[in-house]
């Protein structure tokens, strides 16, 4: 006999993760602290423990399994537990308010904490029969959620509010090659792309297997891909799919053995997905240490974007060395993967080269992203002066390419009268979204308001002709 009203949930082993958050920071003019998520090129298992610092610890032994080369891990073998798509990829629409799911629906009907409605029959909690003639509905208490329409304003590319919403796909699955069994992993994701891979992958996959997807030999690629966006532009997006390796007619050989054995064990995987259905908790019922890991690495608190200083980020001066444009080794998952949104860059890691961007390099690498480099990185004039940083690029959910910039807050005194304004307006030319930070913004703002700053002074000799940059 199980205990009444425990429900037991599949096991998670670990986590597979191509972002993460980056170092604690402090909050302009606070105490509070926040990380900044920051992008991988390369899947991380992780344990289900946690560093000093409160991030998930890499499976060291595990990942020199699965690639004993040591190379960058691109390429992951995994196995699904259920033929039903669904129970294998679960996605929710999905907006997070602080550390808390806020609001989570499926296309139809979303469940939003405070908001909405609650239907109910009175006397069912008592055990009385279900009239659906006695169906009433009241208002959520403050500490429930209540039914609303889905989708809603949230989710359009040109929402300014917060918290906005995204689509949430959470990936579990088996890793191939260990061998105990007992839990699962999870990989999330808010990129349209990615949930739109993984979804078309599975859905192949199953029609050519006749229906089986469980126990099927698949790999859990990150890769480059070329996008097209709602305008009809096309660009580079870093994706995660599903694939199968080998030819279409062995898969559909193991789908034909796989229900083969079924028949003969007498395994019934509509019952066993009718129970596993049972166990699957929606973005809102998970427990609180869970949402609030989604929150912080996937919906940042929009003010923790806005506050980072090139000044007190880390407390070390970068070098100025400018390079135009910015070097581009092996491509990083940054573009479209694990967030469509602003506030993916992070502190780059210990003994990164120091290195710099001008204005006018970066808008012609957002133009035509053909490679990502690791964020973020120092910007600078033209003349090499120090001028803030670039900590984020992707598509919005409308198709832009939009740039995060975090720029110095007496901007138009250290690049003689560069503002915030004349960058957006050549950004935008450009047909490049441009997102700068809180400290900026505000500092624009008094630009406006005091008197305009006096132009620079002319070039002399061959300097002007050479330099044709706004930047």
């Amino acid at each position: 006999m199980a205990i009444k009203g425990l429900t037991p949930q599949l096991a998670e082993r670990g986590k597979i993760k191509i972002g993460g958050l980056g170092d604690e920071r402090k909050k302009q003019g606070s105490n509070e602290t926040y990380r900044l998520p920051v992008k991988y090129d390369h899947f991380v298992i992780t344990t289900m423990q946690r560093d000093a610092a409160g991030r998930f610890m890499a499976d060291d032994a595990l990942m020199k399994m699965v690639n004993p080369g040591g190379t960058k891990l691109v390429e992951l073998p995994v196995r699904l537990l259920y033929d039903d798509i669904d129970l294998n990829f679960m996605t929710r629409y999905s907006a997070y308010q602080g550390s808390r799911c806020w609001c989570s629906g499926d296309g139809e009907e979303a469940q939003r904490f405070g908001e909405g409605v609650i239907y109910f029959v009175p006397g069912v909690a008592t055990g009385e029969p279900f009239d659906s003639d006695k169906l009433q509905e009241r208002k959520p208490g403050p500490n429930e959620y209540g039914m609303v329409t889905c989708p809603c304003e949230r989710l359009a590319a040109d929402y300014k509010g917060q918290p906005r919403c995204k689509p949430l796909g959470t990936l579990q699955a088996l890793i191939e090659g260990v061998d105990r069994v007992g839990g699962v992993w999870k990989f999330r994701t808010t990129s349209w792309n990615t949930v739109n891979a993984i979804l078309s992958s599975l859905a192949l996959i199953k029609t050519l297997t006749g229906g089986p997807l469980a126990g099927i030999p698949l790999t859990l690629v990150l890769s480059p891909k070329t996008v097209t966006t709602p305008d009809g532009k096309s660009m580079v997006a870093f994706i995660v799919s599903i694939e199968f390796r080998g030819p279409e007619q062995q898969l559909a050989e193991i789908g034909y053995e796989i229900a083969l054995r079924r028949i003969e064990r007498r395994v019934k995987m509509d019952t066993v997905e009718v129970e596993a259905r049972k166990l699957l908790l929606l973005p809102h019922l998970e427990p609180a240490p869970e949402q609030a890991e989604t929150a912080a690495e996937f919906y940042p608190d929009p003010e923790a974007e806005g506050t980072a200083s090139p000044k007190a980020a880390g407390g070390k001066k970068k070098a100025s060395a400018t390079q135009s444009p910015a070097p581009a080794p092996e491509p990083t998952a940054a573009a479209g993967t694990q967030s469509q949104g602003p506030g993916n860059g992070g502190e780059q890691g210990a003994g990164s080269p120091a290195m710099a961007i001008t204005l006018p390099a970066l808008m012609e690498l957002a133009k035509e992203p053909d490679g990502m480099v690791d964020l973020p990185i120092d910007l600078v004039t033209t003349k090499g002066v120090p001028i803030g940083r670039w900590l984020d690029w992707g598509p919005t959910l409308g198709g832009e390419m939009q740039v995060v910039l975090d720029l110095v807050d007496n901007l138009a005194e250290v690049a003689q009268g560069l503002t915030v304004g004349v960058i957006e307006k050549a950004f935008n030319e450009a047909g490049i979204v441009l997102k700068v930070t809180a400290a900026a913004e505000v500092q624009e703002g008094k630009e406006r308001l005091a008197d305009p700053p006096p132009p620079p002074p002319p070039p002399k000799g061959n300097e002007g002709q050479a330099r044709k940059s706004l930047f």
